[in-house]
């Protein structure tokens, strides 16, 4: 027994001790979960940073705890009285929570643990009991169980988190009510760091946003920077181009260059207007599609459309229809963009210049994705003033260019012009100088020798005369030298052995003297030579030995062997010589005194020599009073033509009746030397005028000689021209110029020969052959007659050239229509030579005849068709 007592007090204190593990396992195994759960929250809390995670969080944590399906929490603001469920998950009034009023929670459970401040474990039973006592209202669905425990801060209410079940097999304890309890008391804490963790990071979001909204504000002034930079410097490029593009076509393409840099333009065109506006014109056109665009009238496509509005648009499909409906435009006009079957979106511009539009310049695309904005519709409005000033200063510039291109062609082709002008001007006066150098070395020098001829001789002598007289201690000496046997060399040997004479002793004289003194040809054999600055008087007699003994040598002149020899008249310069003419006169008479002494020798002009000049002078007194007292009369020899000597004509000759020397013909040389030979001519030619007017219109040809001064002079050529205009048969009138006279004039007196010939008056050259017998001067003017020398005509029967010589004139007779008349034919042998010949004028005392010379007689009229 006492066994068995002692047995079952073990027994009874192994159970008691079980129990009291148990208890203690049940409550480590509580708080095993509860501390589970609160590292569960605390892990929530550092990990959830939204409260829109957290409270689901909750629930579901509570729901692997307890029987949790329906889960709320409703925060309480005590002070307001208001109620504000944070969430709400439950399986019967989830739906109609949205429309609960918060005031429906302060009535219910959650109330009434809200203002108690304790946990509450409600089934129905005590629900009911709640009801009926006023406790709190009955809400939603009723439940078979509700733990709710209040959120505390402190020691203030600031929420409920409660759980119910609608299950009756599932209830709460105490132990649940407990956990739930801890779980709560936790739950503020972690709610309070996942609220601050979410308020910073709403403070760091909306900072966040304020940076974001800042940055995009600074990108959006940065890019509208940019922008205005970009348009700045496309503004500028613009202004550029219109100075450094070479031409309009670089500068579209430029620009085109420069709004691709702006916005998109693949497709592009610049439009203007001409100068009527009926017309545009595409001078740049680019196009993904469309071939360059024509020249156009004017339509009623969007060119002209922006054109009438003067403003920029932007068309798009949706606009394009509108406008047709309205009919702004029309479809199927011929635009260059044809917008309404290819273009999606098109952008246009007025180019304005003074308000005016002269233009527009075009966007367009083809893509969707491409369409144009109102941003860039703007920036188009802006660039196209712009691009409208560019042009026109592009434009203005072209012009101006072109303009300056033309002026400058112009300035060319006048410079050319001129140039060329200038060029043959310059040609001309070089021509021209030479020619007056040639003239002039042709008028101061012998054609012959090459020697200073007479003009060049006086004007040289007249020079060294006044330098004389400026400085008398200077010493000035002329030789006139006059060469032997020359006629003989040249009537025997020919004129061109003659010629080659001249030619050799030109070159003698020249070797005989200094380089700076003077040799010149006065004409025939005549040669002078001017000594200047001389050492002594003696020195010109020693070059006038050496020019004496240098002409004294032979001559050997194409094979033939001549010798001839000098006579030289000296004249030394004096006080006594009044001008230079006279110190030649004085040289030239010392030199016929030399000739008469016996040649080959010089004579120094003296006082003797001197005394014979003023008798000279005295008789040329006498000339003049002769001339005054008319006692020149004109005689008249009859010019004879053919074998029957019919009378063809009369040539005029001078008388000189004087009343103590009688009747003189040879004073030809002191009319001369006097200078009243044209003054006799003058008068002898009145003669013959006043008795061609007497004889009949038919009568014979009358010829009169006159010197050449009368061509030379312009008032003497004027005075025989008014002669000629009273005469009335002035083709029965001829004019004969010796041939001496003509070659030493020249071709200045070319002119007056054909002014008289265009009168109607016949020309004859007078003593042809007796010098030279020049060839050039008969191709040189149309002579009527040919006169041949009386010396020529008598050597013709003993030299075979002077025939050949006749012959060969007698040819250029027939070319060039003149007629040969010989003159001093003196015998039948040279009559019948130039008959033979066929030389049918002549003149002679052998042909004379019977005729009288002191009355015109009357010749057939067949004489003048023959000189027709």
């Amino acid at each position: 027994m006492k066994g068995s007592t002692e047995l079952n007090k073990r027994l009874r204190q192994a159970e008691i001790k079980q129990r009291r593990l148990t208890v203690l396992t049940q409550r480590y195994k509580e708080a095993y979960t509860i501390q589970g759960a609160l590292l569960k929250l605390s892990e929530l809390a550092s990990t959830i940073s939204d409260m829109r995670e957290f409270y689901p969080a909750i629930h579901k944590m509570v729901s692997q705890l307890l029987h949790a399906e329906n889960f709320y929490v409703v925060f309480y603001d005590s002070k307001k009285e208001l109620y504000s469920p944070q969430y709400f998950s439950d399986q019967k009034d989830q739906q109609i929570i949205a429309q609960v009023p918060s005031s429906a929670f302060s009535t219910g459970l959650t109330g009434f643990v809200a203002r108690t401040g304790q946990p509450l474990l409600c089934d129905t039973e005590q629900f009911e009991q709640m009801v009926r006592a006023g406790q709190i209202q009955a809400q939603g669905s009723p439940c078979a169980h509700w733990l709710g425990i209040p959120l505390c801060r402190g020691q203030q209410v600031i929420g409920v988190m409660a759980i119910q079940s609608y299950n009756a097999e599932k209830l709460y304890t105490a132990v649940d009510l407990a956990l739930f309890s801890s779980i709560g008391g936790h739950t503020i804490t972690a709610l309070d760091r996942v609220k601050s963790r979410e308020l910073l990071e709403d403070t760091v979001r909306q900072r966040t946003r304020q940076l974001q909204k800042i940055n995009s504000s600074l990108q959006k002034e940065i890019k509208e920077r940019t922008n205005a930079e970009q348009l700045q410097a496309a503004l500028y490029r613009i202004s550029e181009l219109t100075a450094s593009s070479r031409d309009m076509n670089s500068f579209y393409h430029a620009v085109h260059q420069v709004l691709s840099g702006l916005m998109h333009a693949d497709n592009c065109y610049i439009a203007l207007l001409d100068n009527d506006k009926a017309k545009l014109t595409f001078p740049f056109y680019l196009d993904q599609y469309s071939p360059p665009a024509q020249e156009r009238p004017l339509s009623r496509g969007f060119t002209e459309y922006v054109i009438r509005c003067a403003d920029a648009r932007l068309i798009n499909t949706d606009t394009a229809d509108q406008l047709v409906a309205a009919g702004e435009i029309k479809r199927g006009m011929a635009d260059p963009v044809k917008p309404a079957r290819y273009s999606t979106s098109w952008l246009g511009a007025p180019l304005l210049i003074d308000q005016q539009v002269i233009g527009v310049i075009a966007l367009q695309s083809y893509d969707q994705s491409d369409c144009y904005s109102e941003a860039e519709l703007n920036i188009l409005r802006f660039v196209s003033q712009h691009i409208a000033v560019a042009i026109q200063r592009k434009l203005i510039t072209e012009q101006q260019k072109r303009h300056q291109e033309e002026l400058e062609r112009k300035v060319f082709e006048s410079t050319r012009e001129l140039r060329q002008t200038n060029l043959f001007l310059r040609l001309q006066v070089e021509e021209r100088k030479k020619t007056e150098q040639k003239l002039f070395y042709e008028a101061n020098h012998d054609a012959l020798t090459g020697l200073a001829n007479r003009q060049m001789f006086l004007q040289q002598l007249k020079q060294q005369f006044a330098l004389s007289k400026r400085q008398p201690l200077l010493k000035m000496a002329l030789l006139f030298i006059d060469l032997d046997r020359f006629k003989l060399i040249n009537d025997t040997l020919g004129h061109h052995i003659g010629d080659a004479f001249l030619i050799e002793v030109s070159k003698r004289l020249q070797s005989t003297v200094r380089e700076h003194d003077l040799v010149a040809r006065l004409g025939g054999d005549e040669f002078v030579v001017l000594l200047t600055s001389l050492q002594d008087e003696t020195d010109g007699e020693d070059v006038a030995e050496r020019i004496i003994e240098m002409v004294r040598q032979p001559f050997l002149l194409q094979g033939q062997q001549v010798h001839s020899g000098a006579s030289i008249g000296i004249a030394y310069f004096s006080h006594e010589h009044s001008k230079a003419e006279t110190l030649l006169r004085d040289a030239d008479a010392a030199m016929y005194q030399a000739k008469s002494m016996g040649r080959n020798r010089f004579v120094i002009f003296n006082d003797t020599m001197r005394e014979q000049m003023l008798q000279a002078l005295t008789i040329e007194q006498v000339m003049l009073q002769a001339l005054e007292q008319q006692q020149f009369i004109a005689v008249y020899e009859p010019v004879l033509c053919g074998a029957e000597r019919s009378l063809m004509g009369y040539e005029v000759h001078t008388q000189w009746q004087h009343a103590q020397l009688g009747s003189q013909y040879d004073f030809r040389a002191q009319a001369i030397q006097a200078g009243i030979l044209p003054q006799i001519e003058q008068r002898i030619l009145q003669q013959a005028c006043q008795q061609l007017a007497l004889s009949s219109s038919d009568g014979g040809l009358l010829t009169i000689r006159l010197s050449v001064q009368h061509l030379q002079l312009t008032d003497l050529y004027e005075a025989l021209k008014t002669r000629l205009a009273g005469v009335e048969d002035i083709h029965r009138l001829c004019l004969a110029f010796s041939e001496g006279d003509l070659m030493q004039a020249g071709n200045s007196v070319n002119m007056q020969l054909q002014q008289l010939k265009q009168r109607g008056v016949r020309l004859a050259l007078h003593n042809f052959a007796a010098d030279l017998a020049p060839m050039g001067l008969l191709m040189q003017q149309q002579f009527d007659f040919i006169k041949l020398d009386a010396g020529f005509c008598r050597q013709l029967a003993r030299n075979e050239q002077k025939r050949q010589l006749l012959q060969m004139l007698q040819s250029l007779a027939l070319s060039y229509k003149f007629r040969l008349l010989a003159d001093g034919i003196e015998n039948a042998e040279v009559l019948n030579l130039l008959l033979a010949e066929g030389c049918c004028f002549m003149q002679g005392k052998y042909v004379a005849g019977c005729y009288e010379a002191t009355a015109l007689a009357e010749t057939p009229s067949v004489i003048f068709q023959q000189l027709a």
